[in-house]
């Protein structure tokens, strides 16, 4: 849990720094931070992108509960950076169901490729 706080902190002073690197558009009497764009959530991103190779790649050889852990471990290393609508959601999914049963497995890695799917990830 530590490390988690520890790396929400991290990104959140990454994320203050890039803000206060925006470049200002001139209005004449005073200077106002440009919009920044912000990544479509309806898209996939390289993080998200990641995490859905890694899947596709070793999810047909993830037939013990050791395996499935191993296979949620690599997709979790990726997917909680993502920022596409279900990928970090349904990969926690995924981490909760590799010690659960076949169908909880089945449903839950469902879940996750559809999630690829629908943010636009091709094999």
């Amino acid at each position: 849990m530590r490390i988690r706080h520890t790396a929400v902190l991290i990104a959140t002073a990454a994320a203050l720094a890039l803000t206060a690197c925006q470049p200002t558009e001139d209005t004449g009497s005073s200077t106002k931070p440009t919009k920044a764009s912000k990544p479509d959530p309806k898209k996939l991103d390289d993080a998200g992108k990641l995490a859905c190779d890694d899947f596709a790649t070793d999810y047909q050889s993830a037939q013990t509960e050791q395996a499935r852990l191993n296979l949620a471990d690599k997709v979790n290393k990726w997917a909680p950076k993502s920022g596409t609508d279900k990928i970090a959601d349904t990969a926690k999914v995924l981490a909760n169901a590799a010690d659960g049963s076949d169908g909880s497995w089945q449903i839950a890695a469902d879940s996750f490729a559809t999630a690829c799917l629908d943010a636009g990830w091709k094999a």
